[in-house]
């Protein structure tokens, strides 16, 4: 093992902190995730940043590639640590969110419908399913997630690649570089660890579903008394019933969205009833007539594991089921996914190359192990850049069926929503720009201004006339001139010149 360590497509490799580097490869819709510190000196400008690219290889091998989306920065000495975490090209499946119904397309139709739509940069090279689906709806669900859906949906696995590839096939349709077998040295020998489960056993699996219209009209009888009104239906039609008094068809409207002007007879759907507006005379027979909604029921067995291991049965109810196909198809997809016994096991090695999804085969004598087995997780921790190992997680075709089936069972099961292909989506963008002002100032000349100004000055000496005193008053007083003498008398005052 030799790795080298590309940021940005530079070579990063001397930078690494090994203890801390390690990867994990996840099945499906899981991001494969890339983890370790780089060491810089305070003397180096090199920082790191969110959203550069790191491309990981293994000699000319490439184990991993994805972007950075977390850095934490810390100090020690002069020397500046970065702690990076790094997710692969999942990343642009689950930023992208996808709002779309389908109906009788094949898998691959969906897949390609939605990379050519909400994907960038995306490439399915390697999807393979042809595979009918009667109807599927995803009400903004993120890319990787609607992928993920239509997986568990017919039973397959899935991946994007370190090239941005999709791969979307059957459980045991991608085999592993390597199997493990007597004398071979792919692995370390006392790492294998298979554990056998039959907890967990499922080999008849009932769905029931939505209601679908039915082939047929049923009629529902009555007999008029001259009083009652109201008769009940029985049945939840699916149509506005024919609804006949003595032979005699009668107008029909609907409770609570029509009113009773113009009709004789009301039909109310939900309570599953008739109104008459006037009751039905005594001894007249009353005839309501209409096809009808029915649940979906279905159920598949799975005969070799019956016989094997006796029924062990499931039931799943999802009214949000459109058809009697739609849940027969689950209920197949999970059968071929569970029937057998529960085997989970592990094993770590030296070798790069397996790929969390593909198929491995373990064939040990000694052992009494001879199954084949899907790759849930691969991890890989490092002591140096030339020392690490390899650890694998393992689950039968059977375990995986049940742990994916257990967590999402149904794909419309959570969110329970109307598909209403009326409804427009109304988008908004916000729009930044940078905006340039100018602002023009004119600097104008200084100039000075003299003028000479003529000021006169009108001064009246002694306006009361010559050497004429005032005459103070007691009370509070105003001149109402000029030359008017009186003057209010105040206290405390000096009236000496």
């Amino acid at each position: 093992m030799d790795l080298l360590v590309k940021i940005n497509n530079v070579d990063k490799t001397s930078l690494i902190e090994w203890e801390s580097f390690d990867i994990e490869d996840n099945v499906n819709e899981q991001p494969n995730l890339c983890n370790f510190t780089i060491r810089v000196f305070d003397t180096q400008s090199y920082k790191p940043e969110i959203s550069d690219t790191v491309e990981v290889y293994d000699d000319t091998d490439k184990i991993f590639a994805g972007k950075i989306i977390r850095v934490v920065n810390t100090a020690v000495g002069g020397v500046i640590y970065y702690e990076l975490e790094t997710k692969d090209y999942t990343l642009d499946l689950d930023r992208i969110l996808v709002n779309e119904s389908f109906k009788s397309q094949t898998v691959a139709y969906i897949i390609d419908f939605i990379r050519d739509n909400y994907l960038d940069g995306i490439t399915t090279n390697n999807v393979s399913c042809d595979i009918l689906v009667d109807t599927i709806h995803f009400p903004n669900l993120s890319a990787s997630k609607s992928i993920d859906e239509l997986a568990q949906l017919v039973g397959f696995s899935w991946y994007i690649d370190y090239d941005k590839d999709i791969h979307f096939f059957a459980l045991n349709d991608e085999p592993a570089p390597f199997n493990l077998a007597d004398g071979s040295e792919n692995y370390i020998v006392d790492s294998l660890s298979i554990e056998n489960d039959l907890s967990q056993l499922r080999n008849v699996v009932k769905v029931e579903g939505g209601k679908v219209i039915s082939d047929l009209e049923r009629t529902k009888e009555h007999e008029g008394d001259g009083v009652t009104d109201s008769f009940a239906t029985d049945n939840e039609f699916a149509e506005r019933p024919v609804i006949e008094v003595n032979s005699v068809v009668k107008s029909v409207g609907i409770e609570f969205l029509q009113e009773d002007t113009g009709f004789d007879c009301m039909w109310n759907a939900q309570q599953k009833y008739v109104r008459f507006i006037t009751p039905p005379t005594a001894g007249h027979a009353i005839t309501i007539t209409a096809k009808f909604k029915i649940p979906i029921l279905v159920q598949v067995e799975e005969a070799v594991s019956i016989s094997e291991y006796g029924r062990f049965e499931f039931n799943k109810v999802d009214k949000t089921i459109q058809s009697t196909d739609e849940a027969k198809q689950y209920a197949e997809a999970q059968l071929s996914a569970y029937a057998g016994t529960i085997r989970e096991g592990g094993f770590n090695t030296y070798d790069t190359g397996l790929v969390s999804g593909q198929t491995i085969s373990i064939n040990l004598t000694d052992r009494e192990i001879d199954a084949s087995f899907i790759i849930q997780r691969v991890s890989l921790t490092m002591r140096s850049a030339t020392e690490g190992e390899w650890s694998v997680s393992l689950a039968t075709l059977k375990t995986l069926g049940i742990i994916r089936f257990l967590q999402d069972l149904l794909i419309k099961d959570k969110k329970n929503l109307d598909v209403n292909e009326d409804v427009v989506i109304k988008k908004y963008y916000l729009d930044s720009q940078d905006v340039a002002v100018q602002e023009f100032i004119e600097v104008k000349l200084k100039m000075e201004d003299w003028q000479d100004v003529d000021v006169t000055e009108d001064i009246a000496k002694d306006p009361f006339g010559a050497n004429t005193s005032p005459d103070f008053v007691l009370t509070p007083y105003t001149p109402t001139g000029q030359t008017d003498p009186k003057r209010e008398f105040v206290l405390d005052r000096s009236y000496l010149s």
